[in-house]
């Protein structure tokens, strides 16, 4: 029997060119989606009408379903079952008081932990990935107006109650990451020139950031976590790595990823005081490169889940920071 031109499993993986183009491999892929999909179809009572990469969720494999009926979920399965089993506990505590806050979470609908690979299923919240608005992404003459929102909506998260979050402070206590940014340091062949910048800004941390206070820290507020209408935001992803921290982590990082579409957008000071920080803070600017750098260690050493590509980012990105 020859080979069908198009993959028979309902789907929206690209148009009929890409499919015709990919076959094949389309097929291995979604033959194995099929199979798991069928005990999945049982768990949630309906038939899954078609499945699709969501343009989010890097770290994990995650895929938006379209069920009978029409509605629409996310299925993600995990690399680590500790990454599952801890962003399972994290959304089911932070739903109700995130909600009441004007912060919308995704409700968890089914899971496995026990599964290989363990998996959640959570609503598929409504709007896209502000990077792939076309009327406010990051290109766009919208986004300052979008960054301030960004910013109003991480004060508010950062007031969520954090009890039974179980989380470390390791980001809000400079002594301790120090120690851990050292470690992580030992672990990467750097040039002397690139390790003395390093050792300068692991010097000044305990003095920048002393007597600093802690906040609950989304750990990957990023555009690309916050989902917009086209007009105002409509939802928050992504809950791997909550933790407590310096208030300025989750900007720091929010800079960083905004830095590859434009290094010095003015988006950055409207961003900062709908968050509630001064703009002009003199110390604003070293704080957050220490930041970014000790992130971009913690992530060099400590996820070897990434991908390669992303590993190369990153790698390129602090070795640029430290030159």
């Amino acid at each position: 029997m020859s080979a069908p031109e198009v993959c028979p499993y309902v789907h929206t993986r690209g148009s009929t060119a890409d499919r015709r183009a990919t076959v094949r491999t389309c097929l291995r892929v979604c033959r194995m989606d099929h199979a798991e999909y069928g005990g999945l179809e049982q768990t949630l009572g309906q038939p899954i009408a078609g499945s699709a990469p969501a343009e989010w969720g890097f770290q994990n494999r995650t895929d938006l379903l379209t069920l009978a009926d029409g509605d629409r979920m996310v299925l993600q399965r995990y690399r680590n079952p500790d990454d599952a089993e801890r962003r399972l506990r994290v959304m089911h505590t932070l739903l109700e008081p995130a909600a009441k806050r004007g912060i919308a979470i995704p409700r968890i609908r089914r899971f496995d932990l026990d599964a290989d690979p363990a998996w959640i299923v959570f609503d598929a919240l409504p709007g896209v990935p502000i990077p792939a608005s076309a009327e406010i992404g990051l290109a766009s003459p919208q986004f300052p107006i979008i960054a301030r929102e960004m910013g109003t909506l991480l004060a508010a998260f950062r007031r969520l109650p954090t009890a039974g979050l179980q989380l470390d402070d390791l980001w809000a206590s400079p002594t301790r990451l120090v120690e851990s940014a050292t470690a992580w340091a030992g672990r990467l062949d750097l040039a002397a020139a690139h390790r003395a910048t390093l050792d300068r800004t692991l010097k000044s941390l305990p003095t920048l950031f002393a007597d600093r206070p802690t906040v609950l820290a989304h750990g990957d507020f990023a555009p690309v976590n916050i989902l917009t209408d086209g007009e105002i935001i409509t939802g928050l992803l992504d809950f791997e790595s909550v933790r407590l921290a310096d208030p300025l982590f989750d900007p720091a990082w929010w800079a960083w990823s905004v830095s590859f579409i434009d290094p010095a957008t003015p988006a950055w000071s409207d961003f900062l005081e709908g968050a509630g920080f001064d703009p002009a803070d003199p110390d604003l600017p070293q704080r957050v490169e220490a930041l970014q750098i000790l992130r971009m260690l913690e992530l060099l050493t400590e996820k070897p889940d990434l991908t390669p590509t992303i590993r190369d980012v990153v790698h390129e990105r602090l070795l640029a920071t430290l030159s």
